[in-house]
């Protein structure tokens, strides 16, 4: 799984999508692969847009710059590395680093204890570090799972559980993005069928499915799901 050609498996990922609604490009996939192969790059490019900057910089010692401008007004987002420039709307934009993430983004073994960004997190998680000494610190305890029915095509990266508590009555996982990770503390047990499972079947399935993790999840999309939570909640 290592030596897979990630050009070749990012456009593949691309073509396969038929959701897609942006023209699939030679600079595009070139720009992802740039992102993809320097995953905190993607994260600084998304979380310029999580904080509602303006604009994104990247100046490599060797190749193109690469500047991303958001225009909230406009509701779009440009990316230009000086040789080519694309506009995509934000829904668009979403779509597009979510598929990078596809088939970039490392997917940690079960068992492994992260740090999470405090900066990221929901107000309600956010707050479950708010008074504790331990800082926001996590055990992933299950993998890529899917939303209800009717917003199958995004996944949850990771469920967690409080580090070094772990399960405890009463209380429901988190729900971790990958977005959501600052820093791996302790990466739990791997071997050569684990990545396989990693890589040829939640990675595999995830592509197949054209499914993006939630961080991507468009505003529209966002208020019909936590309007069908607020529904349920209030039935129970």
């Amino acid at each position: 799984m290592a030596n897979y050609d990630a050009k070749k498996f990012f456009e593949g990922v691309l073509i396969n999508d038929e959701s897609l609604t942006f023209e699939i490009t030679e600079d595009l996939i070139l720009t992802g692969v740039l992102l993809g192969t320097n995953f905190q790059l993607l994260k600084s490019v998304y979380k310029t847009y999580r904080n509602l900057e303006q604009q994104f910089e990247h100046k490599p010692m060797v190749g193109a710059e690469l500047r991303v401008f958001f225009d909230y007004e406009e509701q779009c987002v440009t990316f230009d590395r000086q040789v080519s420039q694309v506009v995509f709307s934000i829904p668009q934009f979403l779509q597009y680093i979510g598929k990078i993430d596809v088939a970039f983004a490392p997917i940690y073994p079960v068992g492994t204890t992260v740090e999470l960004d405090e900066s990221m997190l929901p107000e309600s998680v956010a707050g479950m570090f708010a008074e504790g000494e331990l800082g926001a610190i996590v055990t992933l305890t299950g993998r890529k799972v899917p939303l209800m029915s009717g917003f199958e095509r995004y996944i949850v990266d990771y469920l967690g559980r409080l580090w070094p508590f772990g399960e405890i009555p009463g209380n429901d996982p988190i729900l971790i993005s990958n977005m959501m990770i600052k820093r791996v503390i302790a990466e739990n047990y791997t071997n050569e069928f684990e990545e396989a499972f990693s890589f040829d079947v939640l990675r595999a399935t995830q592509v197949l499915n054209q499914q993006i993790s939630t961080a991507y999840m468009t505003t529209e999309d966002a208020i019909a799901y936590y309007d069908v939570l607020s529904k349920l909640s209030a039935t129970e």
